[in-house]
């Protein structure tokens, strides 16, 4: 039975710094949840932390209520591709493929399915290190998605496609999703998780001010049929303005008590 993951008020640090503050979502099978946020907003660190890659500093992850206390309950949950992969160079991608194939224990026909649809097998004699950016994120997604795991987390991993090729990777995605997967991905660009996303999920500075579909975003923003950049950029700047009043009133706060001291 498909189970749905939970992250419960996690919290991380990082270098003495608090870089993901009292998060919490869910993910249940079939969803595609992109995250969403400026350069530093925590979107890596909430994934890796997610994966078990970070320690916690406050929270817990759990899959159909039993808590993922350490790697091992986190390597049979998810699936995962960093965003600086890099396939090893003097590998041939047959070999990657195989490898790939031998320990995700895809359902039958998978493996297959995902190796005509990514286009892999075009350049299978290859070494990996001679393959352009995009070809070995070709191989890394279908190693990542190549899994019976329930949860595949993807960090950036369209990066490197323009928009035709996107054409025929989201397709693959969506698919995944449709077959019961769990998909969380961080994502730069908001055109591209306005196409894919069944919900969003907006970082500020680690902190999450947003999660939801489109229409809930758009309807918390109050910009009627704006796309998902638009939203997006209406939230960070209502929670920055929020952030200036907070910061005017201790100010205000601090100058009055000493003004009676």
């Amino acid at each position: 039975m498909a189970e749905t993951l939970v992250v419960d008020h996690v919290s991380v640090d990082r270098g003495g710094r608090r870089v993901v503050s009292d998060v919490s979502l869910t993910l249940a099978p079939g969803d595609i949840l992109t995250v969403v946020g400026p350069n530093g907003a925590g979107k890596s660190s909430l994934l890796e932390a997610m994966l078990g890659l970070l320690p916690l500093s406050a929270g817990h992850v759990a899959l159909g209520g039993r808590v993922l206390g350490d790697l091992r309950a986190r390597a049979s949950t998810f699936s995962y591709m960093p965003d600086d992969a890099e396939p090893p160079a003097e590998a041939r991608v047959e070999t990657l493929l195989r490898h790939a194939e031998r320990f995700g224990r895809p359902a039958d026909r998978l493996a297959a399915d995902l190796a005509e649809r990514l286009g892999v097998r075009r350049f299978a004699g290859e070494r990996a290190g001679s393959l352009s950016r995009g070809q070995k994120r070709r191989v890394l997604l279908f190693a990542a998605l190549c899994t019976s795991k329930p949860v595949v987390v993807l960090d950036e991993p369209l990066a490197t496609f323009d928009p035709l090729q996107l054409l025929e990777v989201l397709p693959v995605l969506r698919d995944r999703a449709a077959a019961g997967v769990a998909l969380a991905l961080s994502l730069h660009q908001m055109t591209d998780a306005e196409k894919i996303a069944s919900r969003v999920l907006v970082l500020d500075a680690g902190t999450a001010i947003a999660c939801g579909t489109l229409p809930e975003l758009r309807e918390l923003a109050g910009r009627a049929g704006g796309s998902l950049e638009e939203v997006v950029l209406d939230l960070l700047r209502a929670e920055s303005n929020k952030a200036h009043a907070r910061a005017e009133d201790r100010l205000t706060q601090a100058e009055d008590g000493h003004a009676r001291a």
